[in-house]
């Protein structure tokens, strides 16, 4: 199990390579992108914040989605900080025994993040404004 957040760029096959099991016949990864639009809106860059007990939380997760029936591993690190557009926000992987376990667990394991885990983001606009979003 590995759940990180973290200030430093992210690396997909990092994620993925703590999954790994000679039991699995899958592994799915999902990676979480900054894009540069959000609602009709051009952004430039994210700010990502995240509450003292975001790793705990997301750990927690992590180890849900590994007990799952047919997982054989699951891993997610989250970024927090400054990020560019084109940058990595999220990498979750998910091992499993087959295709169909390991897509709907990742899948979940994505949703249960973006719902779950105290990680607030303040979008910059292109008009040099900001928003914020996922506060509480």
């Amino acid at each position: 199990m590995y759940a990180r957040i973290t200030e430093g760029p992210l690396s997909v096959a990092d994620v993925a390579a703590r999954v790994g099991d000679d039991r699995s016949g899958a592994v799915v990864t999902f990676t979480g992108v900054v894009r540069n639009h959000d609602d009709g809106q051009p952004v430039t860059a994210i700010d990502y914040s995240a509450h003292p007990q975001a790793e705990a939380i997301l750990a927690g997760l992590v180890e849900e989605c590994a007990q799952r029936d047919g997982v054989h591993g699951a891993a997610a690190a989250h970024r927090v900080g400054h990020l560019e557009v084109g940058d990595l926000a999220m990498v979750v992987a998910v091992s499993a025994e087959h295709r169909g376990e390991a897509f709907a667990a990742a899948s979940d394991l994505v949703d249960a993040v973006k719902a779950g885990v105290p990680v607030w983001k303040c979008q910059w606009l292109a008009d040099g404004s900001h928003e914020w979003s996922g506060l509480p």
